[in-house]
């Protein structure tokens, strides 16, 4: 099998998987595949060299789907940082609760004598 056939099959498999519904439950599966995903076709795009005829049909189809997978990516990102945005929230929130007068300052109501 070829380096740009190979590189044309695992953008398929990484667009698949982007693709594919995330939840809470599969969502460091799908990040872990993507990642291994993009790793290997890392170091085929190392490999890659300039297409022959037949394979410039491959390349753009892959053009094609690389565009597709960067805007996926771009909004499982999205979601995930509004999912850490949205935990950050919610500690604070509930650290306020369990101690609300944690913030006050303790030098309130007290005299303080600054003379010697």
């Amino acid at each position: 099998m070829g380096v740009w056939t190979e590189f044309a099959s695992i953008t398929a498999n990484l667009d698949e998987v982007v693709h594919q519904p995330v939840h809470e439950m599969n969502r460091t599966a799908v990040i872990e595949e993507v990642e291994t995903l993009l790793n290997k076709r890392g170091v085929l795009l190392e490999q890659l060299s300039e297409p022959s005829q037949e394979e410039k049909q491959l390349v753009s189809e892959v053009q094609k789907r690389d565009l597709k997978i960067n805007q996926q990516l771009e909004c499982l990102f999205d979601g995930l940082k509004r999912d850490i945005r949205n935990a950050k929230k919610q500690k604070s929130s509930k650290q306020r609760y369990v101690n609300p007068y944690q913030s006050v300052s303790g030098y309130d109501g007290m005299y303080l004598d600054h003379k010697k």
